[in-house]
C-alpha cells in the first residue's frame, strides 16, 4: 500500500471532504478504493452483511457530476459511509442481525438514512449488529461474529460493532449506530474511534428497529470529534415522524470546536465509574485528567449517589420494553432467536410491571442528581469501558461493558467516547465525556481540544 493510499483510507471526513470539494480526488476513486478494501478485508472482519457496490458507485458518480457543476452540498458530499443493519434502507435488506427479519426489505428509508443521503453521503452497505441490537459483542448466531481490527480474536464491542470495526479498519469513513445501553460508545471504545450518543430526542429514531424505545438513541461512529460534529449536523433535527423527537434548534456543531479549555470545569464522579476498573484504564484516565489541566481546565470531584442503583434502573426499564417489543414474535416463533437473545427475552417476560414503573420513577431522581453534578461542572469525565475489548465469545466479561455507559441512556444525556490510550497488548483505551442536555456542541468542543493535544486518533490497526 502506498503512503498516499494509506493516508486516504484513514483520512477524516473533514480532510477528505476538502480534497473532494477542491476536485483533487473524485468520490468515484474513493468509493472504488473502499469497495476493493471491503472485498479484501471483510472476509476476515465480517463487518459488512450487505455490500451495495452498484448503488455506491452510482451515488459516487452522481456526486462527482454535481461537484463538477459547482453544486457542492457540504462536507459529506461524496463521502462513503455504512449503516448499521438496524436502519431501514429502501430496497436494501435490513435483517437487524436476526433470522426473523432475514429477508426483510423496507420500502422507505429511516429518517437518518434519508438525511445523510440528502447531505450527499455514498452508501457502501449495511454493517453487522448483535441480534436485534441486544448485546455487546456483535456475535450473531445467524451472521457470525464481527471481529476487532486491532486483534481478530477480540470483539469490536456491540451492538454497533460492524460500524466500529469498519470505521477503524478503513472500510468506511463513518458508520451509524444505535445506543440503548452503550451500543455506540462501546464499539467506539473497543475499536479506538469516536462515538457520540446525542441527547435523547436530538436525532430521529424513525425507521430504526427499537430495542428499548425510552432508552434508544441514534448516533455516529467516526475517526475524529470534528467528523462526529459534521455527521451530527446532518443527522440532527426535529422529525414529526418520531413522537420522541425534540423540537429544539440545531446549532453549528463544527463552529464551536475549540483549542483550549480555559474557563471549563471537568467533573470527576467520586464513586461508581472508577470502581474496579482495569489498572491500565485507570492510568490512561489519570493521564487524560492531567492533559485537561494542561489545556486550562479546572478539575473537581462531583457526587452522584444514586449511581449505585443504575443497573437496576436501566435493566428494569430495558427489560420491560424488550418484552413488549418481542411479545408476538416470541410467542409464535421463539426458536428463531439465538440462545442469548432468547434467554434475555425469557427473563424480561418474568419481570413484574411494578419493577418497570418503579425504575421509571427512579430514573427521574437519577436525572436530577446528574443535573446537580453538571451545575458545578461543564462536563463529566469517566472511563467508557472498565477494560479493553473482550474476546469474541467472552459473554460473561462483555456483560460488564454497559455498566459505565448505561447511566446516560437512563438520563438521556449526551455522551462522547473517544480514545485516550492503549494497553500494553496494543488494545485501545477510551474515555467518556458526559454533557448537559442538548449541549453536544460544547461536549464536542471540549473533546476536540483534548484530541488536538494528543495523537491517539492517528493510530490505526495494521491489517495489510
Amino acid at each position: 500500500m502506498t503512503t498516499l493510499h494509506q493516508e486516504l483510507l484513514y483520512d477524516t471526513i473533514a480532510g477528505l471532504s476538502e480534497r473532494i470539494r477542491s476536485r483533487r480526488i473524485s468520490p468515484v476513486e474513493i468509493t472504488q478504493m473502499l469497495l476493493e478494501r471491503i472485498e479484501t478485508l471483510n472476509p476476515r472482519l465480517n463487518a459488512y452483511v450487505t455490500v451495495t457496490a452498484d448503488l455506491a458507485l452510482a451515488q459516487a458518480k452522481a456526486a462527482e457530476v454535481e461537484i463538477m457543476k459547482g453544486e457542492y452540498r457540504g462536507p459529506l458530499h461524496g463521502i462513503p459511509i455504512a449503516h448499521k443493519d438496524i436502519y431501514n434502507t429502501q430496497g436494501i435488506r435490513t435483517a437487524v442481525g436476526s433470522k426473523i427479519l432475514e429477508t426483510f426489505v423496507p420500502d422507505t428509508d429511516a429518517t437518518v438514512v434519508r438525511k445523510l443521503g440528502e447531505a450527499g453521503a455514498v452508501l457502501l452497505g449495511k454493517v453487522q449488529t448483535h441480534e436485534f441490537a441486544a448485546g455487546t459483542l456483535t456475535n450473531s448466531p445467524h451472521f457470525g461474529p464481527c471481529r476487532n481490527p486491532w486483534n481478530l480474536e477480540k470483539s469490536p464491542g456491540g451492538s454497533s460493532g460492524g460500524s466500529g470495526s469498519a470505521v477503524a479498519a478503513g472500510l468506511a469513513y463513518m458508520g451509524t449506530g444505535t445506543d440503548t445501553g452503550g451500543s455506540v460508545r462501546i464499539p467506539a471504545a473497543a475499536c479506538g474511534i469516536v462515538g457520540l450518543k446525542p441527547t435523547y430526542g436530538r436525532v430521529s429514531r424513525h425507521g430504526i428497529f427499537p430495542l428499548s424505545w425510552s432508552l434508544d438513541h441514534a448516533g455516529p461512529l467516526t475517526r475524529s470529534t470534528k467528523d462526529a460534529a459534521i455527521c451530527l449536523q446532518a443527522m440532527a433535527g426535529y422529525d414529526p415522524l418520531d413522537d420522541t423527537s425534540a423540537d429544539v434548534s440545531v446549532p453549528d456543531f463544527t463552529g464551536m470546536l475549540r483549542g483550549d479549555l480555559h474557563g471549563i470545569t471537568i467533573g470527576i464522579p467520586s464513586s461508581f465509574y472508577y470502581d474496579g476498573i482495569d489498572p491500565e484504564v485507570e492510568a490512561a484516565l489519570q493521564a487524560a485528567m492531567e492533559q485537561f489541566k494542561l489545556l486550562g481546565a479546572n478539575v473537581i470531584e462531583v457526587d452522584i449517589p444514586l449511581l449505585s442503583h443504575v443497573g437496576a434502573i436501566g435493566n428494569g426499564i430495558c427489560m420491560g420494553e424488550v418484552a413488549s417489543i418481542h411479545e408476538k414474535w416470541y410467542r409464535e416463533q421463539p426458536e428463531q432467536y439465538g440462545p442469548d437473545v432468547r434467554g434475555m427475552i425469557e427473563g424480561a417476560r418474568l419481570i413484574p410491571a411494578v419493577h418497570y414503573l418503579q425504575a421509571q420513577r427512579a430514573r427521574r431522581l437519577l436525572q436530577q442528581e446528574y443535573m446537580q453534578a453538571l451545575s458545578a461542572a461543564d462536563v463529566l469525565l469517566t472511563p467508557t469501558l472498565p477494560a479493553t475489548a473482550p474476546g469474541i465469545h467472552d459473554v460473561e466479561i462483555s456483560m460488564r461493558f454497559a455498566e459505565l455507559t448505561m447511566p446516560t441512556n437512563v438520563t438521556g444525556l449526551p455522551s462522547l467516547a473517544m480514545p485516550c490510550g492503549f494497553s500494553a497488548a496494543g488494545m485501545p483505551i477510551s474515555m467518556q465525556l458526559i454533557g448537559k442536555p442538548f449541549a453536544e456542541a460544547e461536549l464536542l468542543g471540549i473533546g476536540h481540544a483534548y484530541e488536538q493535544s494528543t495523537d491517539w486518533h492517528f493510530h490505526h490497526p495494521e491489517l495489510d
